[in-house]
């Protein structure tokens, strides 16, 4: 019996810095008040393989990590998750990632600073068995594609090849370069969007991989580019998703007070999936992806307020009796 999905991508730490900041921007070089600190398990892959098990499927997660007390947490807080991190590598002698948001003035989906890690983002090469391992699964996931220059035109690539080959539904959020880089941006992406089913970008990630300000028709150029399916990221405006014959727009939905957006479109990629793979309508798997982004929206980080599907279902049950 395959798995639900695994996840090949980067993983690294966030450290969040909530609390009330001093209104007068003068007076922050001399501010020394108090402030909470929550350091999760993130990177492009960590909020959304949580929430993949969160909402109940069976997850394998593919990345690096140092072999250092960061790195053992990271793993840690995934496997009390509940994600199968048997296809992370531990890199002894490296320094993770680490993003850091001040969140003291309101939400800020940038870090204020990041360090990069010194190691692999994630393996540069997948061994025939490790091939086998990874795609033993209903759908194969990668996220942050374009932060790792490494991984372009190679083995990440052929991963997704193969996927096509033996059936597998393969996604891809590519999210954007961790490097100074003049948009269009498709060079790093024009030989594995055709092995892509489902492509998750951002509204500004998809006017810079295509150099096209206008979102539908960067929609059609990713879609020309050889992903079937496109869904755009549209933040508070929602999203759109694009399919051969059709699109369907859908309203973001804010599940109570806003507290960051930070981790709201892996959570989103997240739930999508989870609709895809239970077979529904385009139309509800983006509303699930919007209900659950709405509420974790409502606590820090990706994970802190991402509620059992139980909990969301219900909640698209009321939304669909109101709309019908």
């Amino acid at each position: 019996m395959p798995r639900d999905v695994s996840v090949v991508g980067p993983l690294n730490i966030d450290l969040l810095i909530t609390g009330d900041g001093p209104p007068d921007w003068d007076s922050l070089p001399t501010w020394d008040g108090p402030a909470s600190m929550e350091m999760t398990a993130a990177g492009s892959i960590g909020y959304t393989v949580q929430n993949l098990a969160r909402l109940g499927l069976d997850v394998r997660v593919s990345s690096c990590l140092p072999d250092d007390p960061l790195g053992m947490f990271i793993q840690d807080v995934l496997q009390r998750a509940g994600v199968d991190t048997g296809s992370v590598q531990m890199i002894p002698n490296t320094l993770g990632g680490i993003g850091v948001y001040m969140l003291l003035f309101g939400s800020r989906k940038r870090p204020l600073i990041y360090r990069l890690p010194t190691h692999e983002q994630w393996p540069s090469q997948f061994s025939a068995d490790e091939i086998d391992v990874l795609l033993d699964t209903r759908v194969l996931h990668c996220g942050g594609y374009l932060h790792n220059h490494d991984g372009w035109h190679g083995s990440t690539r052929d991963l997704f090849r193969e996927a096509r080959r033996r059936g597998v539904r393969t996604t891809l959020d590519p999210q954007f370069p961790l490097f100074p880089m003049q948009p269009p941006w498709m060079i790093g992406l024009k030989d594995v969007l055709p092995y892509i089913d489902l492509l998750f970008v951002d509204e500004t990630e998809a006017q810079h991989i295509t150099g096209d300000s206008n979102i539908d028709t960067a929609a059609r150029t990713l879609r020309d580019a050889g992903a079937k399916i496109v869904i755009v990221k549209q933040g508070a405006d929602g999203s759109t998703i694009y399919l051969p014959d059709s699109q369907h727009h859908q309203d973001a939905i804010l599940m109570g007070e806003l507290v960051d957006t930070i981790g709201a479109g892996d959570t989103f990629d997240a739930a999508v999936i989870y609709g895809w793979l239970h077979g529904w309508p385009w139309a509800r798997s983006l509303l699930f992806g919007s209900i659950a982004a709405g509420c974790t929206v409502t606590g820090v980080g990706g994970t802190q307020r991402m509620p059992d599907p139980q909990t969301v279902l219900r909640e698209l049950e009321q939304r669909s009796r109101e709309e019908g």
